[in-house]
């Protein structure tokens, strides 16, 4: 197997030092070994820049970029730009995977001749115990288009965009042109991974918990929501909107509710940032609802009295709660 396809792990780095030894040290004890490393070190200010200069002078499979500060998104593309893999795997540097993780994927991906495999992730908290909200698919899916895959995994509510839970080949990247979007701070994975699935000629499932994700205070994930989250995720609604057009599934049931998913999380985001922060992207929030609106809500009612604002959106809030206990009550 050792003669088999190279994978490219990426790894962005920024201020982790507590964790990185772990997360590393987790690829480096893989049972499969044709590897290579690529830490991309986004401008950090604690000691996680030379545990990198560490690792590259242990193992020859470690490569490290340097880098300014640049935010998650330009990171990964700077670990693209570097990676020679038949495969890509991102991996963040507070987490951990599996020690047959990268043998269970390259198997996957290798037997059913996939362009992505998808599969399982355990959520903890910084103190180890394990956190309900995890990255679990309930059911189980035959390798068929990214398309298809992607349709099932929403019906069903088993799809998490998570870009660690998303083996790829390199191929499918570059032959697409798929890259994270730079000007995004969070929210990035919604719009790579869609991009993904979509370009995906097969997509197989790996029915196996292979990541380990922590959730600790001070990731992004967990960081209070400021002008700069509600950008990210309003560019990313507007990207995913004129993806779908592009690639002609304007309309088509899945991409129409991602595309609607995609617009509420934009609206959720500037609903949770202060006050002060709201004033300083107001009339962006105001333009956003009005391009939201002059494409109907994308069909769905909730959304328009969203846009319509409090008032109309209390109404359909009362309105929805009480069909649903009537509906339950007639079952």
């Amino acid at each position: 197997m050792e003669n088999q396809a190279l994978i490219s792990v990426i790894i962005p780095v920024y201020n982790v030092e507590k964790y990185l030894r772990e997360c590393v040290d987790s690829v480096l004890n893989q049972t499969y070994g044709n590897f290579e490393i690529i830490l991309v070190d986004d401008g950090s200010t604690d000691s996680s820049g030379e545990i990198c200069d560490e690792y590259v002078d242990k193992d020859e499979r470690v490569t490290v970029v340097h880098q300014k500060n640049s935010g998650p998104s330009k990171t990964r593309n700077t670990g693209l730009e570097n990676a020679n893999g038949k495969y890509i795997y991102f991996l963040d540097s507070d987490d951990y995977i599996e020690k047959n993780a990268l043998e269970l994927l390259l198997n996957t991906a290798e037997s059913d001749q996939a362009d992505l495999v998808f599969f399982d992730a355990r959520s903890f908290s910084d103190d180890g115990a394990d956190i309900k909200q995890g990255y679990v698919i309930n059911g189980s899916y035959e390798a068929k288009s990214g398309y298809e895959i992607l349709a099932e995994l929403h019906k069903n509510k088993d799809y998490h965009c998570a870009v660690y839970l998303l083996f790829i080949k390199n191929q499918l990247l570059k032959e697409n042109s798929i890259s994270f979007l730079e000007s995004a701070y969070c929210s990035e994975d919604m719009l790579f991974t869609y991009k993904v699935f979509c370009s995906s000629k097969k997509a197989a499932q790996c029915k196996n918990t292979l990541y380990h994700r922590r959730y600790r205070s001070g990731s992004i994930v967990t960081s209070k929501k400021s002008v700069r989250h509600f950008r990210s995720c309003r560019d990313v609604y507007g990207e995913i909107r004129d993806y779908s057009e592009e690639i002609g599934k304007t309309g088509d049931c899945m991409a129409t509710e991602y595309t609607v998913r995609c617009a509420f999380n934009a609206l959720d985001t500037y609903k949770k940032i202060s006050a002060e922060e709201k004033s300083l992207c107001k009339s962006e929030y105001k333009a956003l609802k009005k391009d939201i609106l002059s494409h109907s809500a994308f069909g769905n009612t909730a959304l328009k009295m969203r846009c319509y604002g409090k008032t109309f959106w209390f109404i359909y809030k009362i309105y929805d709660k009480a069909v649903g206990r009537l509906l339950k009550g007639t079952k």
